[in-house]
């Protein structure tokens, strides 16, 4: 027989899966937005500190989170 602090606790745990995978497909949304704005900057030409700005206003990022995600994206990097 489990106790109404086993039931707590596993709904807890249940609770989490589910807002770890919301977070998980959420960043996994903004790492392909941020993918497209950086790649459509490369093939326009734009200069790096364009697209950090283009993907800080149209993500609403920092500047760190922009730099992380144009290093993760530039495939002339590599």
């Amino acid at each position: 027989m489990c106790t109404l602090f086993e039931e707590i606790a596993e709904e807890g745990r249940i609770e989490g899966r589910i807002e770890g995978r919301k977070e998980g497909r959420l960043e996994g949304q903004m790492e392909g937005r941020a993918m497209e704005i950086i790649e459509t900057g490369i093939e326009f030409n734009l200069q790096k500190l364009d697209i950090l700005e283009r993907l800080q206003k149209k993500l609403e990022i920092s500047l760190q989170k922009a730099e992380e995600y144009f290093k993760m994206f530039d495939r002339r990097a590599g």
